[in-house]
């Protein structure tokens, strides 16, 4: 109230003349107010008139008076009139009524519709018209202020960000801002007024948190009120929030995981250390408290007193504990939040690192093992695509991993598209590779098999198998010549003193038929018996000793071999050639012919076949020797988990004549094994 009044007489004393407008349609009547105004001495006036109601309300509207004095009488209309339309208008200059006679009606219509004061013309002194005059602007002067505090604190509550109510005594809202109205449901707040002051409580709309606060007021005709003040704390409670979740969160990793935090001071020294980490070396939370960093990372003290010092630094230092080493990698920082020391991080890295050592240990193994040794490996895309290869060591084969990449192995090496394609659906395959490579044979033994860590593709393993491979096909070679040898033994050896002995029985028989018919039936039971045995013996030698691939061709050894076959086994078995017969050598031959007298035998012997066909088909470029029985049949599975000693030679021989082998179950019962190889083996002969 003191600044209110202390504003008003600043106004008041200015030494600036008051403006006065007198609004009266009687010239004589504003001469002798105009000689009232300039008979004191306290103030100066100057005086403008306006002769009648619209001359008035223009000068009203220029708002260039201090005050006006109005005539009641101003023609058809009054000053009465002339007073609420300059009200309405938004004029705040004060207006003084002045009538011809005194009139109480008068009086408190002039005050009711914001007159300043009311005046009766007759016996007007210069005193009372200027006290009336001083105190009107007096008064509008302090209602200009107040109206000015107003606006402003009208101002301040529409826009301050709270939200902001008055109810009165019965609990009506007396005012309201506008952030309170867009917020607040009025009755979840409504409660009667209250003379205490109440603590501040939290609320939540749905939407958003506030802080209440209600507290007693009394208006100026004493009526309790009672103000409501909410501020929108939702920034505050999700920081709040926030905070509380990283609190957790840091809690739990330093409950959980093998880290470290730490505090440092200025000087260096540990002020708070925690977190699971210090458990690997022994230590437990703030029990380095006190010490220096130095202590603990002797060889990284220069990186601290950087961070110190305001950089960031990043290391790795080891701490031995109990006979092992552990690894942290620590980042320290300045401590920007307290202007001094530094806060660091440590996270324990030793199984990483234990694991990257062991990974490089193997890695030298890996690359000590792909230098010195004939062996390649790689890695293939689920389109076995080489995308991997390294190993230098079948480079003198022609196996250049540099220049196989990007390309299916399948199509580098066709023989190998079936196990390629089992390994890409999740089996384990080997399989031998052989080729030439400037005029030198060569051979590769490869293991294929899914890759079950990237769960797609397949990894593949070679190694240089030439020199074994050569001595298993020498060994081969020898144990056929040494079956040629013991067939020709037989042929020539056992077989021509069978022969003699036959002969002898025979000629026994016929001169005992003269003398002793009786002892003639017992020679010629010995002779029948030694024919016999011949058979069998020549069969024998045929088998070991096939005459008929040097004298007439492959064809026709393996009808004598299904003859012989028919003979000793009395199994039905049985012959069919089909297109022009291969050319080939007495040894490609020899291993085909090989491939058909175990497929033979293994159906008569293993499964107890009554019927076996035998096929020498030949279409194109390719031969196919295909031989099927109606025997019991086998396990697929079982025997390719465990094949037997012949399936193995079979598969060997086919692929020393370039070939490929098969065996399968045939869909009404019995086995199909076929040996798929080139028509014309002297070129694969020769090349070998």
């Amino acid at each position: 109230m003191e600044s209110i009044l202390k504003e008003v007489n600043t106004n008041l004393v200015a030494t600036r003349p008051i403006r006065v407008l007198i609004v009266e349609d009687r010239e004589e009547d504003f001469l002798y107010f105009s000689f009232l105004l300039q008979r004191n001495t306290a103030a100066t006036y100057v005086v403008e008139w306006a002769s009648s109601f619209q001359a008035g309300l223009s000068a009203i509207r220029r708002r260039e008076h201090d005050v006006a004095l109005l005539d009641y009488q101003l023609g058809a209309r009054t000053g009465m009139d002339l007073l609420r339309e300059a009200i309405n208008t938004g004029i705040e200059m004060p207006f003084i009524l002045l009538t011809g006679h005194d009139s109480p009606e008068i009086d408190r219509e002039a005050l009711e519709n914001g007159a300043a004061d009311y005046l009766c013309k007759i016996g007007l002194s210069a005193t009372q018209l200027e006290r009336s005059i001083r105190y009107s602007l007096r008064q509008a002067a302090m209602l200009s202020v107040v109206r000015k505090s107003q606006q402003q604190l009208e101002l301040f509550m529409r826009n301050v960000p709270c939200a902001i109510a008055i109810q009165d005594d019965a609990g009506g809202y007396l005012f309201k801002n506008e952030l309170f109205q867009e917020q607040f449901n009025p009755a979840a707040l409504a409660e009667p007024p209250t003379e205490k002051l109440e603590e501040a409580r939290p609320y939540f709309d749905g939407q958003r948190h506030w802080l209440v606060n209600t507290f007693p007021m009394v208006d100026a005709h004493g009526r309790h009120l009672r103000g409501t003040a909410a501020i929108d704390i939702s920034g505050r409670v999700e920081a709040e929030e926030m905070l509380r979740r990283t609190t957790g969160v840091l809690t739990g990793i330093l409950s959980s995981l093998p880290v470290i935090a730490t505090r440092l001071s200025a000087t260096g020294h540990i002020e708070e250390c925690r977190g699971r980490g210090l458990v690997d070396i022994g230590q437990s939370d703030n029990a380095l408290a006190g010490q220096h960093i130095s202590e603990m990372y002797p060889l990284h003290a220069a990186s601290v007193r950087e961070a110190l010092a305001g950089g960031e630094v990043n290391f790795v230092a080891s701490i031995a504990q109990n006979g092992r080493t552990h690894y942290y990698d620590n980042y320290f920082r300045f401590d920007e939040a307290q202007g001094e020391g530094a806060i660091g991080f440590s996270v324990n890295i030793t199984a990483r690192v234990e694991a990257e050592m062991a990974r490089n240990r193997h890695s030298q193994l890996l690359t000590g093992i792909l230098e010195n040794l004939p062996i390649v490996v790689g890695r293939l895309d689920a389109e076995g695509r080489i995308v991997e290869a390294d190993g230098e060591g079948l480079s003198a084969r022609g196996f250049q991993p540099a220049s196989l990449l990007g390309r299916k192995f399948s199509d580098v090496y066709p023989q190998s598209v079936d196990e390629v394609a089992r390994a890409l659906a999740g089996e384990s395959v080997g399989l031998t590779l052989s080729g030439l490579n400037d005029g030198i044979e060569w051979d590769a033994e490869f293991f294929v098999f899914f890759d079950a860590q990237n769960k797609s593709g397949a990894i593949f393993l070679g190694r240089d198998v030439t020199e074994r491979k050569w001595l298993e096909r020498r060994i081969l070679s020898i144990s056929d010549a040494e079956q040629q040898r013991i067939g020709a033994d037989l042929h020539d050896g056992l077989g021509q003193h069978l022969t003699g002995i036959a002969f002898f029985a025979t000629a026994l028989r016929d001169r005992l038929q003269q003398t002793n018919p009786k002892e003639a039936a017992q020679a010629n039971s010995i002779a029948s018996l030694v024919n016999d045995a011949i058979a069998q013996c020549r069969a024998l030698a045929r088998g070991l000793c096939p005459v008929q691939l040097e004298q007439t061709g492959l064809p026709s050894a393996l009808e004598d071999l299904t003859f012989q076959v028919q003979l000793l086994s009395g199994v039905n078995c049985r012959f069919n050639a089909v297109g022009t017969p291969p050319s080939c050598s007495h040894d490609a031959a020899m291993h085909v012919y090989r491939i058909t007298q175990e497929a033979i035998n293994n159906a008569i012997r293993h499964g107890e076949a009554k019927s076996v066909d035998v096929a020498l088909i030949s279409n194109g470029s390719t031969c196919k020797v295909v031989v099927e029985d109606n025997g019991i049949g086998f396990d697929p599975a079982q025997e390719r988990a465990s094949p037997g000693v012949g399936l193995r030679l079979m598969n060997y021989r086919a692929a020393i004549i370039g070939g490929t082998f098969s065996i399968s179950p045939r869909p009404g019962g019995g086995v199909c094994v076929e040996c798929t190889f080139p028509k014309d083996l002297s070129t694969h002969e020769n090349s070998k």
